[in-house]
């Protein structure tokens, strides 16, 4: 299997052109603004103090990516900070990172990790953005957030969400009008920066939400390439936990987990 699997953003997941939408906007008068439709999503997550409450996180993973079928283990801090670990039948294959000295691979075999590359940093800095704040959050992180209609997608009227994150890419979150939650989230980057810089245009699909230390949180996704319609990877979240102790070497490039 392809030991250098990346996850960019599980839980779904680094300044690049709007992407061309699969169906045209389509206005309607109840239209909510964006300050209410963020407060509506904020809600239907948990509210506001219990996003904010959580400053880590850990979660066990099943990923399926070209065939082959992993596990995986994903922390991450507000410091930043974050790594992910992945194991193929229980032997430790790979990982890669972020800490205080930048982004950071460690492929098998190689005796120690190497510095990545300026994309995989802003990568990870939204994956962990998005894992441990709320998008009533966003503007105080310097994360400019706009209102871009609505959009209809399998019978869903989505509110789409634009989102400038500060010194990486565009984004845009489909959030459903009726669970308020983020359905899909679309963007134009390269899926592993680290191997191929490549960029492509990906939907993530965000589905089964669970509520964990009191705030929904999705525990399957579904990474599509919109430009085929072929689903390239598939995260499978086993475990996840919010405020678990972890010791910062933990999160150094240094350690490498058995």
């Amino acid at each position: 299997m392809d030991r250098r699997i990346f996850l960019t953003s599980t839980i779904a997941s680094a300044a690049v052109p709007a992407f061309v939408r699969s169906a045209p906007r389509s206005p309607v008068a109840r239209n909510l603004p964006l300050g209410e439709v963020i407060a509506m999503h904020t809600q239907a997550r948990g509210g506001a103090a219990a996003i904010d409450a959580i400053v880590a996180e850990a979660a066990d993973i099943q990923i399926v990516e070209n065939g082959s079928v992993a596990d995986g283990r994903y922390l991450c801090s507000k410091a930043p900070a974050f790594r992910i670990d992945i194991f193929d039948g229980g032997k430790h294959v790979f990982c890669e990172g972020l800490d205080s000295s930048g982004p950071w691979i460690w492929p098998e075999k190689k005796p120690a990790p190497e510095q990545g590359v300026p994309d995989a940093q802003r990568t990870g800095i939204q994956g962990i953005e998005f894992n441990l704040y709320g998008l009533h959050a966003f503007p105080r992180l310097g994360n400019r957030l706009s209102f871009e209609g609505r959009e209809r997608i399998e019978n869903v009227d989505y509110y789409v969400i634009g989102i400038e994150m500060q010194g990486s890419y565009r984004t845009f979150l489909y959030i459903d009008p009726e669970s308020w939650l983020i359905a899909r989230r679309r963007d134009f980057r390269a899926p592993h920066p680290d191997i191929d810089a490549t960029k492509k245009f990906i939907e993530n699909q965000y589905s089964d939400y669970r509520p964990v230390a009191g705030v929904q949180t999705a525990h399957l996704s579904h990474q599509v390439n919109v430009a085929t319609g072929q689903i390239t990877q598939v995260t499978i979240v086993k475990s996840v936990k919010y405020n678990p102790i972890l010791d910062a070497k933990i999160l150094s490039r240094s350690y490498k987990a058995q």
